[in-house]
């Protein structure tokens, strides 16, 4: 089955050795993974604060372009935020990477909305970070994603860990209030570190829930994700079994394991 996976996160060598884009590249291939998306580091990842870190991925990605497409991300301290969402675009990148608790950001705030605004025109797609994640929870409740939804009727984006162990049930009712188009979704759910409870415990979700949150977002709303590099070869592994261990059809597995993702970035 041809895999093309999202929600890589890639590093500088002298950042993450065991996250830069050799080790990326030999993981997909230990995986049998065609393809995937890579995200930018964020501002406070990256070894030197003068070098954009989306166009510092479009360079590194370059010379394997059939392989990896990137997701830029947005630096919320340094403003201007639609020129930066402009940038993305013009580096010809398809979305943008947003962790609402790590970039300490309201997810529904006039910042954010500038940038959601932006996206919205130029066709870009939003990955956001949902669950737990150790900041203030109202900023990132999972109900605001519907706000989103509803005041952004153009805007795609997924809901990375379909908000986790603790707010999956919130979660579902986005999937479902927000399926108005079952060919083309608005709002898509990860399947993003959601396979196992010994690392990934926050974001679990069962088999059942799971299978309910294909029902709720259709065969064509789910997107299989790595969250490589903090999954590694086994944990990524058992993630691509669990899809094909679940009780849908062979279409729907093909869809989740890379079928809705490229259509989403507009790849053969």
């Amino acid at each position: 089955m041809r895999i093309t996976a999202h929600h890589a996160h890639l590093f500088p060598t002298q950042v993450r050795p065991a996250g830069d884009i050799a080790h990326l590249l030999s993981t997909l291939d230990a995986c049998g993974i065609e393809q995937c998306v890579a995200f930018a580091p964020f501002p406070a990842q990256m070894h030197r604060q003068d070098i954009s870190p989306s166009r510092w991925l479009y360079e590194e990605i370059a010379p394997h372009g059939d392989r990896l497409f990137g997701f830029g991300v947005i630096d919320f301290a340094r403003g201007h935020l639609q020129e930066q969402v402009d940038e993305i675009a013009s580096l010809g990148f398809k979305g943008i990477k947003l962790h609402p608790a790590f970039q300490h950001f309201n997810v529904f705030g006039p910042e954010a909305r500038q940038v959601y605004a932006r996206a919205e025109e130029l066709g870009l797609f939003l990955s956001f970070h949902t669950g737990v994640h150790f900041d203030r929870i109202a900023h990132y409740d999972v109900l605001l994603f519907d706000e989103i939804a509803w005041h952004y009727r153009k805007l795609r984006f997924s809901m990375e860990h379909i908000g986790g162990y603790s707010f999956v049930r919130p979660a579902l009712a986005v999937l479902a209030n927000n399926d108005h188009d079952k060919e083309h979704p608005q709002v898509y759910g990860g399947f993003t570190s959601i396979f196992e409870t010994e690392r990934n415990y926050l974001w679990y979700l069962s088999p059942e829930e799971r299978a309910l949150a294909v029902r709720m977002a259709g065969e064509n709303g789910i997107l299989f994700g790595l969250d490589f590099p903090y999954n590694d070869v086994a944990k990524i592994r058992q993630g691509i079994e669990s899809v094909l261990a679940m009780d849908v059809s062979e279409t729907c597995k093909e869809k989740i394991l890379g079928g809705n993702l490229r259509g989403i970035l507009g790849i053969d």
